[in-house]
């Protein structure tokens, strides 16, 4: 009786390991397959698209603001509530 028990719970556990195992070999060749499939799409739009342009950094800055200094002021404004304490 107590064998015949002990032969069951191993064997619960035994076919467990068996269905987290499958289930994990499906997880791992979906992966695959999916990142399979993504790379070959990517590969294939990027063929469609052309080549790459080459960006200027400068592009969208106008041409006006490419030379101006920007000038930064410390000094507090009047309307702006004073920093100190009890003033």
């Amino acid at each position: 009786m107590i064998i015949g028990f002990i032969k069951e719970v191993v064997s619960w556990f035994v076919s467990l390991t068996e269905v987290s195992v499958a289930i994990a070999a499906m997880l791992l060749i979906g992966l695959i397959v999916g990142m399979t499939g993504f790379w070959m799409l990517s590969h294939f739009l990027s063929k469609l698209g052309g080549p790459a342009a080459e960006l200027d950094p400068y592009e969208d800055e106008p041409e006006e603001t490419a030379g101006a200094k920007v000038v930064v002021s410390i000094c507090p404004d009047e309307d702006s509530p004073s920093s100190k304490p009890g003033t």
